[in-house]
């Protein structure tokens, strides 16, 4: 008799529990991985190549001289960018600004003979330090991120010269005008680029970006007054980077 009550007391047991240990077995956490998130603020380092050129006036005020009004200005850039991301979907879109050191620069020589006499000019630029403030657009395929970017650009361009003309001497431009000036550009930029994140944290960047700077205005100064003119400078820039997701 004892041992039919044990069997009937087990059964009951053993009924009552089977559903409690199938709700714990169902209750285990089964591993997935969720889809990455671009959203948060960022900040990195970026380096690349720029290649430009030079675009002036000086020809129109020294009666058709030289130089040409456009030459080659290239060099190496490299600096700090930071930002935020937001995505909402695929789509991420954010706010990005850099600051770079630069070694675009690029000179001419030239020597014109004409009717009137003739002009020999030498002109070069240099920009030591470039920057942006730019709006980005994109679509992210997980960690793989594809996307737009433009804004404001500006930088320093350092513009040395000297025109030695021949022209006869009554007029106000004969003589030889030389001088040296930096002045602050602004302009725009645009362009695009790929981003990877390979760990949750850290990603790598190439972005490629065009970049029109705008033109300001100098002076060579000379026995006959002041040579103003307008010189400016655009470039292409192929730039790679990493960044750190906080």
């Amino acid at each position: 008799m004892m041992l039919r009550h044990l069997l009937v007391s087990t059964a009951v047991v053993v009924a009552f529990s089977a559903p409690a240990l199938a709700q714990d077995q169902t209750a285990v956490p089964v591993d997935s991985v969720l889809p990455y998130s671009w959203t948060g603020f960022y900040a990195g380092a970026h380096a690349g190549y720029g290649w430009g050129s030079q675009h002036d006036n000086l020809s129109v005020p020294t009666g058709g001289g030289a130089p040409d009004d456009s030459f080659n200005a290239n060099g190496a850039v490299g600096g700090l960018h930071a930002g935020y991301n937001a995505q909402i979907d695929s789509i991420v879109f954010g706010l990005e600004a850099d600051i770079d050191l630069s070694g675009i620069s690029g000179s001419t020589h030239a020597s014109v003979v004409g009717a009137e006499g003739s002009t020999i000019s030498r002109l070069s630029l240099s920009s030591s330090w470039q920057g942006s403030v730019r709006a980005r657009i994109g679509y992210a395929f997980d960690r793989l991120l594809i996307y737009g970017t433009g804004g404001v650009a500006f930088g320093d361009a350092k513009v040395s010269g000297s025109v030695e003309n021949s022209i006869e001497a009554f007029d106000i431009r004969s003589g030889a005008y030389s001088g040296s000036q930096t002045q602050t550009l602004v302009g725009w930029t645009a362009g695009g680029g790929v981003e990877y994140a390979f760990d949750d944290h850290w990603s790598a960047r190439f972005e490629a970006r065009y970049t029109d700077f705008g033109k300001a205005s100098y002076r060579l100064v000379g026995p006959g007054g002041t040579l103003r003119f307008k010189s400016g400078f655009d470039e292409t820039m192929a730039l790679v980077g990493v960044s750190y997701r906080f």
